[in-house]
């Protein structure tokens, strides 16, 4: 079985039809989450806004439930985080190789530094036209409720103009 992460926000902007924009207050496990630094986190750095796929057709001001595999969030993360410095260490390893074995006059470490970040910058521009092919929604939070309390909290953050 699978894991869900779930999360309660405040709907504060539609885009298009399917995509909302969701104020979620950061939880206790954002602390320990590696990309926490990512999240487009609020001036009061408690809250974090997610766009995610908005299957019911809640508008804005809604309060709903908003939920995430786990296994899609850690594929993203992969692809995101580690794919790049898998990457680097390729070109750095072969930048070093070539170095050795040809005589291209240049410092095998400075070679080393320029073939890896070559692959590295190379490495983000296949992740980002690869994932044009995905569909957006695939890997989204999903919103797939709304949420019979309102967040008090949220809709003050809302109200002062976040």
């Amino acid at each position: 079985m699978q894991s869900v992460i779930v999360e309660f926000g405040t709907i504060v902007e539609l885009k298009g039809r399917q995509i909302a924009s969701v104020l979620c207050q950061k939880q206790s496990a954002c602390k320990h989450c590696p990309s926490s630094g990512a999240c487009q986190v609020g001036d009061d750095g408690k809250a974090m806004l997610v766009e995610a796929y908005n299957q019911i057709g809640a508008e804005v001001g809604d309060t709903v439930r908003v939920e995430t595999s786990t296994k899609h969030f850690l594929q993203s993360s992969f692809v995101l985080y580690i794919l790049p410095v898998i990457g680097l260490l390729i070109g750095a390893v072969a930048g070093e190789l070539i170095a050795e074995h040809t005589q291209v006059g240049v410092d095998p470490k400075l070679l080393s530094a320029l073939i890896g970040v070559a692959f590295l910058v190379g490495t983000f521009l296949c992740i980002r036209v690869g994932t044009r092919a995905l569909k957006r929604e695939v890997f989204m939070p999903r919103i797939t409720g709304l949420q019979a309390e309102p967040d008090t909290q949220a809709k003050e953050l809302l109200k002062n103009g976040y």
